[in-house]
């Protein structure tokens, strides 16, 4: 494939203006942002400093599995918009977002480097991990990546992994530990806890009867734990709260909730009274409480919730 003008990825390029520093340069999906992302990212940031350059993270969207195998693609840990402003707080001078589609997947290794990072960016350094491929057919290897920089004159630094309990640190390690509800393990791999973003619906009041009101939140397309009730803090505006949310499908009132409905997500905030109707919230889940059950009436679950209450000393 060449850029050519009716490429969609080269109108798209036109517009990433050129620097006037050189750059270095880390490349990746960074999906979940975790400790061995940050490592990947601090590395570039500090040599950028060191060399007077500025610090890119280059990174794509969609997930390159979306496009070229739906099929077996896995769910993203967060959206886009949230990658990019965790990447953002690490202290790089630019994040640049690549369309990934089938025809940029055609793209050769020695195209990629020439086009994309000696001619656009300007690039001086290029930090990896240890596995690292890229261009058509992942045939481009950190050898070759080695030899062309010698060609075009930037270095190539490699970051060992980051290793948590004898294993290297992914966000496939990260996403099995959602998925069980272990979000504290989950939290140790990425370094901050567990993020769920949403917006503050209406819902049916429910709980509020029960003297437990709720701020009912529509989750954004990511990755979920597992149903269960755990304690969380719910962030607005620079604000965080204590709660208690539930995630699931409130089984003590069934007959609201028909098979094959959707995971509702409900949180009750100790002690806060703000109107949250329509706002985006961010959920940090800390740790997991119990598995959602069935009780035998509304009174039995407020009497299971006050017990919940109380052991994540949120009674107020």
């Amino acid at each position: 494939m060449s850029f050519g003008a009716r490429s969609s990825q080269w109108c798209f390029l036109m517009r990433v203006r050129r620097g006037r520093k050189r750059a270095v340069v880390t490349i990746g999906m960074f999906d979940g942002v975790h400790v061995g992302h940050q490592q990947l990212i601090r590395t570039t940031v500090r040599w950028a400093k060191r060399l007077g350059a500025d610090s890119v993270v280059m990174t794509f969207d969609p997930d390159p599995q979306v496009v070229l195998d739906p099929h077996h693609a896995q769910p993203r840990l967060m959206s886009l918009q949230a990658r990019r402003r965790l990447i953002e707080t690490l202290g790089v001078d630019r994040v640049w977002v690549m369309p990934f589609t089938r025809a940029f997947s055609r793209i050769s290794a020695e195209q990629f480097v020439r086009t994309l990072l000696v001619e656009r960016l300007r690039v001086c350094g290029v930090v990896v991990g240890p596995n690292f491929t890229f261009g058509w057919r992942r045939r481009g290897t950190l050898g070759l990546l080695r030899r062309l920089g010698g060609r075009y004159g930037f270095r190539v630094i490699v970051v060992a992994p980051v290793i948590r309990d004898g294993r290297p640190v992914s966000s496939s390690r990260i996403r099995r530990l959602i998925e069980r509800g272990q979000v504290t393990q989950a939290r140790r791999l990425l370094g901050r806890p567990v993020q769920l973003h949403g917006t503050v619906i209406h819902g049916d009041r429910r709980a509020r009867h029960l003297g437990f009101p709720t701020a009912n939140v529509r989750l954004a397309d990511a990755l979920w734990p597992a149903r269960g009730v755990y304690r969380v803090q719910l962030e607005w505006r620079g604000r965080r709260v204590d709660g208690l949310m539930n995630l699931g499908l409130r089984p003590t009132f069934a007959s609201s909730n028909p098979s094959g409905a959707p995971l509702v997500c409900e949180v009750h905030l100790a002690g806060f009274r703000a109107m949250l109707y329509s706002r985006a919230v961010t959920l940090h889940v800390l740790d997991w409480i119990r598995r959602e059950r069935r009780f035998r009436s509304g009174r039995a679950l407020a009497r299971q919730i006050h017990r919940d209450l109380a052991k994540t000393h949120l009674l107020k």
